[in-house]
């Protein structure tokens, strides 16, 4: 049995035809093509042409391999084995047609899975690239405006300490509020790069919920009545006083669609709600809600809007950033929470979100409660007995210019400013200080190693000197490394002179 189906399947595709040594055909099977006998192998093909100088050397036998044949309207691919015979000489095609054509798909799919690959590599490669360049330029574009920024903000101030005119003190206002933009949309532009290349991370502690609703609301009471714009805030009673969350990051949120709201609302209210949902073991769910009575957004932006720098066209409110939206749902996305909103063009908008909190049990209570009384010095006005002195390390004069006048304004510090990094510890041997204040980008030796080299210093009264820094570079992961290298606290530029202050005073109390 399996020997009529071996030679049918075999005489299928195997062809052997038998020349004389000029070409012409002695014998020729019909299994593949017709070869008429005493006709010449040369005329059937052009391939076989190219044979007449192979046959007149051939010795013993000669393999080809992948021949493409076109003959009497058959197309195959064949192996092909020529053999040398007393009487002539011995052709054996083999027809692999379906075999080389199986190879080549298997091939084509490999070679395209390669190339897939590659180019995914490629395009992932691109936008590292393109993410490390971004990372960068904002980096960059962030630390070069900060100094400038800080000097503006802190003559400012300077400047509304002395007597002015009202219309001096009106347009001072407009300064003031402007440094305020500034500074505002450099937070978020660093804030969404934070986020995009997942450097933010959450810190839940216990804090007054309540306490900080009730500043919202104070605050955004405030900023209505400048435009004429009733505010209402609506707290639900069964809202925990105390919860464990992020704070800084839900007053971010909140804070950021309040001023969206404000910003886009021109006539009537707008209304904070804070709701409700539900509550089972530790956890409460919270529905923080912002309506508005303002332009209103058209359906088909409702997902866009939350893209960076992604504006509403709302003519002369067209100002700001475009980040608002985008931070508000790249933080809820880390909360666990998505940001909703129901709007219709000219009709008003409704942000609204559900927040999952903790809340603590009436044994951490206390400690919850205890943590937000902080002692702030400055604030109390308790002023230290005999003046501290104070090393200042900073290459820029301007920023000089500023802490000089901060520190000896108040009344508290004898300064002294250095501004090579180089000159430090011979300063810090010869002379004793109660606080360093330290730039981190230095001339020769940078701020944070510098503080490296005070903190492994052998005497007590220069290693444990507070040493607070100051920069520009505000990422997270780069202030953890300056107080990893022995820093106290870290000020990010631009700084109001209340918050530089208060972390002196916090640092030396």
């Amino acid at each position: 049995m399996l020997n009529k189906y071996r030679q049918q399947h075999a005489d299928q595709s195997i062809q052997f035809i038998f020349l004389d040594d000029n070409g012409r055909v002695l014998e020729s099977g019909e299994t593949i093509f017709t070869v008429e006998v005493g006709s010449s192998i040369y005329r059937i093909h052009p391939f076989f042409e190219s044979l007449s100088a192979l046959l007149e050397n051939l010795e013993k036998e000669l393999a080809l391999y992948c021949i493409h044949l076109n003959i009497q309207e058959t197309s195959l691919i064949a192996d092909m084995k020529i053999i040398k015979e007393d009487q002539g000489v011995l052709l054996i095609i083999s027809d692999l047609t379906e075999h080389y054509s199986s190879y080549q798909s298997v091939a084509q799919a490999r070679n395209e899975s390669i190339i897939k690959t590659e180019l995914t590599v490629i395009k992932n490669n691109e936008l590292e690239e393109r993410e490390r360049f971004k990372n960068s330029f904002i980096q960059n574009f962030s630390h070069e405006l900060r100094n400038p920024l800080t000097s503006v903000m802190a003559i400012t101030d300077i400047l509304a300490s002395t007597s002015l005119t009202n219309e001096q003190q009106e347009m001072l206002s407009f300064l003031k509020d402007s440094n305020t933009n500034l500074r505002l949309m450099l937070d978020d532009i660093l804030n969404i790069s934070s986020i995009e290349s997942g450097r933010v991370e959450l810190q839940e502690k216990f804090f007054s919920l309540r306490k900080l609703l009730k500043l919202i609301d104070f605050t955004y009471k405030a900023k209505a009545r400048q435009k004429n714009l009733e505010f209402e805030f609506i707290l639900d009673e069964k809202v925990s006083e105390f919860v464990e969350g992020d704070r800084l990051r839900i007053y971010q949120v909140l804070t950021n669609l309040l001023d969206n709201a404000l910003k886009y609302t021109s006539k009537g209210k707008v209304t904070f709600s804070v709701l409700f949902n539900q509550k089972w073991a530790n956890k409460v769910s919270l529905r923080f809600e912002i309506s508005d009575t303002g332009d209103g957004l058209p359906e088909e932006s409702h997902e866009s809007v939350f893209e960076s720098f992604v504006q509403l066209e709302s003519g002369k409110n067209k100002n700001g950033s475009g980040l608002g939206l985008a931070i508000v749902k790249g933080l809820l996305n880390l909360m666990g929470s998505k940001i909703n909103v129901k709007s219709k063009h000219n009709e008003g908008s409704i942000f609204y979100f559900d927040l999952l909190l903790k809340f603590p049990l009436k044994s951490t209570l206390g400690q919850a409660s205890a943590a937000t009384d902080v002692f702030d010095p400055y604030l109390k006005k308790k002023k230290h007995p005999e003046k501290m002195s104070v090393l200042v390390v900073e290459d820029d004069e301007r920023i000089q210019t500023v802490l000089l006048k901060t520190l000896i304004d108040s009344d508290f510090f004898r300064v002294q400013i250095l501004n090579d990094g180089s000159d430090v510890m011979n300063e810090l041997v010869n002379n004793q200080y109660d606080l360093i204040l330290m730039d981190i980008n230095l001339p020769n030796i940078s701020g944070d190693q510098l503080t490296k080299l005070i903190r492994e210093f052998p005497f007590k009264n220069i290693k444990n000197i507070p040493i607070i820094g100051l920069t520009a570079n505000a990422y997270k992961d780069q202030l953890k490394t300056y107080l990893t290298a022995g820093m106290n606290k870290v000020i990010t530029k631009p700084f109001e002179k209340e918050e530089l202050l208060k972390t002196i005073f916090l640092v030396l109390k």
